[in-house]
């Protein structure tokens, strides 16, 4: 059976008014959730986010937990729905739990957003989660690097999180657990503010991970504190013993995807498949009987234009109506207009806010202004989130 020693810290910082950062160390799980919206939303949705996760008593697979997560979501998305003023609050959360199932130790990691899980070991700091945000997806792409993403204005946009939507993609893995491990938990106030490094060096310093905890949380209020800082500080001090034990502690995988779940193993074709020239005959046309090649080919253009014309309209249509555009309305407002705007089809505002954009700062008013675009409606949603939250901090 694996058993922890743990340690938390968490601070407003230096900059923001009150704490939206939420954590929980209650074992079997583990949790940090960085909240967001004006109006004490993001406070809120972290909190609900934290206590649905809090009634936990066991967690026995690694769907299940992820099934939890979703369950969390449902409770911010049911909050936000029963007090109209909180909409467009949500927040991220990383998760931490023992897998209890007969014959074997393991771990669940659960993530969604910017929140990031680290494991240390004498082999160095390594990042477990992937981070959901607009910078982190500029930076796969190739457009950013590693050094410019870090100083991006926009660094702290994430592109999911629980509350926005119904359904929540939720990134997850199996750990094997390892006597010895450190693991930490933290909001983006941590790593924005302490270079990993740092980080690192910090965890192998201090034996207790409550020490730590708060070193890190004061390092990061030292180096500016411009965002809420949490830290949950995990050490596995036993654990069970393993012939083969990967280097990445990974024995398995759930990536979620826009189209659903990547599996770990693709399944098998019943049968090979049976190739043909396009000359050969049907498999039922009698040999002696071949059909008229004229009529044929014919048949083979018309039909070969026509899968062409059909395929040209549907993609036409996909990029008519794909994407969706923050843009200055007619109103002086901020506006959330979904399509490109070609051809016969025009944009279709989707969402009318009250948001002016004359009142957001500089840097933001000029990015609404000449058009932010986004390939989802979430990712849409939380930008729009984001804008009202500066103006909720400015009022």
């Amino acid at each position: 059976m694996t058993s922890f020693a743990v340690g938390a810290a968490t601070d407003t910082g230096q900059v923001r008014a009150a704490n939206q950062d939420r954590y929980l160390v209650s074992e079997p799980v583990f949790v940090v959730a960085d909240g967001m919206g004006g109006h004490m939303g993001g406070e809120i949705a972290s909190e609900v986010a934290v206590l649905a996760l809090e009634a936990i008593d066991t967690v026995g697979s690694l769907d299940e937990l992820i099934g939890r997560v979703q369950e969390a979501n449902a409770a911010v998305v049911e909050r936000a729905r029963a007090q109209p003023e909180l909409r467009g609050m949500g927040t991220t959360v990383c998760v931490l739990a023992d897998i209890e199932r007969p014959g074997s130790d393991r771990l669940g990691v659960a993530n969604v957003g910017d929140s990031r899980l680290y494991r240390l070991t004498a082999d160095g700091l390594f990042q477990h989660t992937e981070d959901h945000s607009l910078v982190e997806a500029l930076v796969r792409d190739g457009r950013l690097t590693r050094a410019e993403a870090a100083v991006h204005p926009q660094r702290n946009i994430v592109t999911r999180a629980l509350g926005i939507d119904e359904k929540v993609l939720v990134d997850a893995w199996e750990l094997i657990p390892v006597e010895g491990d450190r693991y930490l938990l933290c909001s983006d106030g941590l790593f924005n503010e302490v270079p990993e490094p740092e980080i690192a060096e910090v965890l192998r310093a201090q034996e207790s991970p409550e020490d730590a905890a708060h070193e890190l949380v004061e390092r990061a209020n030292d180096a500016g504190g411009r965002d809420n800082i949490t830290v949950v500080v995990v050490d596995v001090v036993a654990a069970g013993s393993f012939d083969a034990l990967p280097a990445d502690r990974v024995s398995d995988t759930r990536k979620a995807l826009p189209g659903g779940m990547l599996a770990s193993e693709s399944p098998e074709a019943d049968d090979p498949p049976v190739t043909r020239s396009v000359f050969d005959p049907p498999p039922d046309q009698p040999s002696a009987a071949p059909p008229s090649v004229f009529t044929w080919r014919l048949a083979a253009m018309v039909a070969a234009v026509m899968i062409v014309l059909v395929v040209m309209v549907v993609a036409l249509l996909q990029v008519g109506r794909s994407g969706y555009t923050v843009v200055k309305g007619e109103e002086g407002t901020v506006e959330l207009l979904q399509g490109e705007g070609f051809l016969w089809f025009e944009p279709t505002v989707e969402v009318e806010t009250d948001l002016v954009v004359a009142g957001l700062p500089d840097l933001d008013r000029e990015r609404v202004e000449a058009g932010q675009e986004f390939e989802t409606r979430s990712e849409a949603d939380t930008y729009l989130a984001y804008l009202q939250t500066l103006v909720d901090d400015g009022s």
